[in-house]
């Protein structure tokens, strides 16, 4: 199924279907972190984290926050901007996901 949204409208996402694959995870992934709803928790994180830059077997090496993976079960919705790239990504995954205007 290819969607009729053109890139630069706002589109709500919503899976309707438990996902199989692991390439089809990564990138629902990839696409639900776009919304600010989703990632905020780690924007939060990154925001108190302080780097503090140490040498580590002759490197410098820093720490930095874990990303968070979004929960992707029946139901869960994101909101987003599309691009030409985020059109390809979601029919890639159209079989595990409804789409509607935003």
């Amino acid at each position: 199924m290819a969607i009729t949204a053109k890139p630069g409208q706002t589109v709500r996402v919503t899976i309707n279907k438990t996902i199989r694959r692991e390439g089809a995870r990564k990138t629902l992934e990839r696409l639900f972190m776009q919304d600010k709803k989703i990632h905020g928790p780690l924007d939060a994180r990154s925001k108190n984290f302080i780097e503090l830059p140490k040498r580590r077997g002759g490197q410098i090496w820093t720490k930095r926050p874990n990303k968070l993976h979004p929960v992707l079960d029946r139901g869960v919705a994101a909101t987003f901007k599309l691009t030409p790239q985020t059109v390809k990504d979601l029919n890639s995954v159209a079989e595990f996901v409804e789409i509607a205007a935003g």
